[in-house]
Formats: C-alpha cells, structure tokens, sequence
C-alpha cells in the first residue's frame, strides 16, 4: 500500500512544479520586444497542441485495445493541459483585453478554464469575443471527445 500511495507523488508535484512554473514565469516583458506576448501566446498555443497530441495518442491506443500508460500518466497530462490552456486565454486577453470579459489576473484565467473545463460556467468570467469563443468550443469539444473517453477508458481498463 506504500508504493500505491507514493505512486501518486509525481503527479502531486508535477501539480505544484506546474503552479510555480505558471506563475512564476514572467508573460509581460518590459522593454522588451513588442511582439514578446504574441511569440508567447504562440508558443503556449503550441504546447497545448503538444499535449493533446499526446492526449489523442493515448486515446487511439486504448480503443485499439493496446494498454495505456495509466492513470498517472493521464493526471499529469490533464494538469497539463489545464495550465497551458489557462496561460493561453491570459496571454490571448493580454493581447485582446475584450476577449473574456472578467479577466484579469493568472488566477482568472485558472478559474476560467477549469470552469469551462467541467462545464460548470459561472458566468462571471466569459469570453465575449470571437477568438476566444472559438478557443473555448475547441475546448469543450476537446474535453467531451478526448478527455472523457480516456477517463472512460482508464476506469474500465483492469488495474495492474
């Protein structure tokens, strides 16, 4: 039972690692180029495709019926894409401001995603322009298609 509960120790502190990381990283550059928040918001964009690549990959494995890399696995890419879809609508709302309405801080853009991501939509932050309407759809289409089906997936997989 203690490997079982130290199994979960690198997802804990790939959570922890992540949060520093997210807001920690410097996103506003004074002085600097003007494009610095635009390359940002690219690069951000392509680590979120990065992961769900990674997360569509798994996907098709486990419905070919080829094992999967485990419930861990799965956890750490779900942090993953929380925090790389939550730098992406602050840095699309540092380029746009009218983008989501209500946000202003990393923690908004947090609340933000894993609001939308659980379909839950308070309401008090929202997008309110095209971009990040469409940003959001993706999203939840994403979350329906992908993300349920691998959590799916791993609760009915047999455990090893």
């Amino acid at each position: 039972m203690g490997d079982r509960n130290m199994s979960w120790l690198r997802p804990v502190w790939t959570l922890v690692g992540l949060l520093v990381a997210y807001y920690a990283f410097p996103l506003k550059w004074t002085g600097g180029a003007p494009g610095a928040v635009v390359l940002s918001l690219l690069v951000t964009v392509g680590g979120l495709a990065l992961v769900a690549s990674a997360m569509i990959k798994e996907l098709g494995q486990v419905r070919k019926g080829e094992p999967g890399r485990g419930v861990r696995v799965l956890a750490m890419l779900l942090i993953l894409l929380v925090m790389a879809a939550s730098l992406s609508f602050f840095l699309l709302n540092e380029i746009r401001p009218d983008e989501v309405t209500g946000l202003q801080t990393r923690t908004d853009a947090l609340y933000f995603t894993l609001s939308t991501m659980t379909t839950v939509g308070y309401g008090d932050v929202h997008a309110e322009g095209q971009i990040a309407r469409a940003l959001v759809c993706v999203m939840i289409v994403f979350n329906v298609v992908v993300v349920a089906s691998l959590v799916r997936a791993q609760t009915r997989a047999p455990t090893s």
